[in-house]
């Protein structure tokens, strides 16, 4: 009887476990495991890649149009307050127009002194005539050109903190702007008083003083300083601490790159040419000549330096190094600043509307540096005809924690979505601003897309 007994409760238990087992299986078939392959294309992405420099959209192939992220220019001062108190933004605010017309940001730097300029003065002329001491040089294109003597000078600062918080309250987080340089101090306001004589170099602490003032100015705008010298080694170092970036202008001229390391893993960096291609790429003479084994230069010297942004070639020469280097530029595009890859997704075939479910996601940051902009990751509905019916933001994905380190990141968010009954696909996408309509920060996988949205797969609502 016993032993009947214990027949019959090992028997209802293997029932149990079957129909346990059973209920395991089919919530399995529910869901979906679905795996993305890396493209090999060109990923052109907002706060990262190839900066053209100069002028108007008009003034660059279609080519260098392709593959920039940005354009870049440099401004006077003079220029852009001619009047104390009286300014011009018009240069700023044509070029902010022009290249957003085109999608691409714009980023820019104020110089106090220019050995190119066209003009007399780079500081304002009223500047020099409330008493700031001056010396005179001659510059490329303008003799007797009027400089700074003292780049301390309680008066030149006071004017200067004036004009950065009239040009922060214009343009302070503007989401069209990629970065402005701190250009205040030097020729070129590259931190050198090369052909300055007469003029007095700053102390750190007076390096120091012209960063912060870009900082009280542009709370949300990304700052970058060029590199210098040595001497100034400590306040780049506490600059980056404050969120600035460094650009490093000379590459493969002057410099390897290498200064540039110090950003790693904390800020963005700028690595600028050295003269332009057409001149080194004939030109076996220089240390780092473009020439043929450019690539290899590069890779190793430069981008070890974990660059965001490079220039595209000098201001005359862009042209053609897009035209002989193509498929090096198109490397460089992926390598430069964060590349982000969406390995594979588990998603339920099914759900009820308004319900919550759980979504992985496994990423890849296949880039040699963080992101640097705000991202965020938002899940939409698409439906049969590539139309967007509800969004969520996914929001237990951090893009700024995916380390360019080659390792797997897996992220779990809950999502939910309120619409009619039917067939859709979930897609995927990434904001570089939440009130974007579409996503303007593309994945580097392969697959169809509508409006910048990655198609992950099918889901029914129930």
């Amino acid at each position: 009887m016993i032993k009947s007994r214990m027949f019959i409760f090992a028997i209802s238990a293997m029932a149990l476990l079957g129909l346990f087992c059973s209920a395991r299986s089919d919530a399995a078939d529910e869901l979906q495991t679905l795996q993305f392959k890396a493209s090999s294309n060109p990923v052109v992405n907002p706060g990262k890649g190839w900066v053209v420099y100069g002028g108007s959209p008009k003034s660059h192939s279609q080519d260098a149009l392709d593959v920039c992220s940005s354009a870049y220019t440099r401004f006077s001062w003079s220029q852009l307050e001619p009047e104390e108190g009286k300014f011009n933004w018009e240069p700023i605010d044509k070029a902010l127009k022009e290249w957003d017309a085109v999608g691409k940001q714009f980023g820019f730097g104020v110089m106090c002194e220019s050995f190119h300029t066209s003009s007399k003065y780079n500081t304002p002329k009223w500047v020099f005539d409330l008493g700031v001491p001056s010396i005179e040089y001659d510059g490329e294109k303008i003799k007797g050109q009027v400089a700074l003597k003292q780049w301390d000078n309680p008066i030149f600062l006071e004017k200067l903190g004036n004009f950065l918080v009239a040009m922060g309250k214009r343009y302070d987080g503007d989401p069209r702007v990629s970065y402005i340089d701190i250009r205040s101090y030097g020729q070129w306001g590259e931190q050198h008083l090369l052909h300055l004589k007469g003029s007095e170099k700053l102390s750190p602490d007076g390096l120091k003083k012209h960063i912060q003032l870009h900082l009280d100015a542009f709370k949300k705008t990304r700052l970058l300083i060029p590199w210098g010298e040595p001497f100034y080694n400590p306040v780049y170092d506490w600059a980056i601490e404050k969120g600035v970036g460094i650009r490093r202008d000379g590459v493969l001229g002057n410099s390897n790159g290498s200064e540039l390391i110090r950003c790693k893993g904390k800020v963005p960096s700028f690595g600028e040419w050295y003269s332009n291609y057409e001149r080194h790429s004939r030109n076996t003479g220089q240390k780092y000549e473009w020439g043929d084994k450019l690539e290899d230069r590069v890779l190793d010297d430069t981008v070890r330096g974990a660059f965001t942004y490079q220039n595209l070639g000098q201001y005359d020469t862009k042209d053609l190094f897009v035209k002989e280097k193509r498929p090096f530029i198109d490397k460089l595009t992926n390598m430069m600043g964060y590349h982000f890859l969406l390995d594979e997704a588990v998603i339920p075939r099914h759900i009820k509307s308004g319900t919550g479910f759980e979504a992985v996601f496994k990423w890849e940051n296949k880039g040699f540096a963080f992101i640097f902009i705000p991202c965020t990751v938002v899940a939409a509905l698409v439906d049969k005809d590539g139309k967007v019916v509800a969004k969520c933001p996914a929001a237990g994905c951090h893009p700024e924690k995916w380390a360019p380190d080659g390792k797997q990141i897996s992220e779990s968010p809950t999502l939910k979505f309120s619409a009619p009954s039917g067939s859709y696909r979930l897609a995927i996408g990434l904001f570089s601003e939440p009130k974007r309509q579409d996503p303007d920060i593309r994945l580097g996988i392969e697959g169809e897309t509508a409006g910048n949205w990655h198609i992950l797969g099918n889901l029914n609502i129930d």
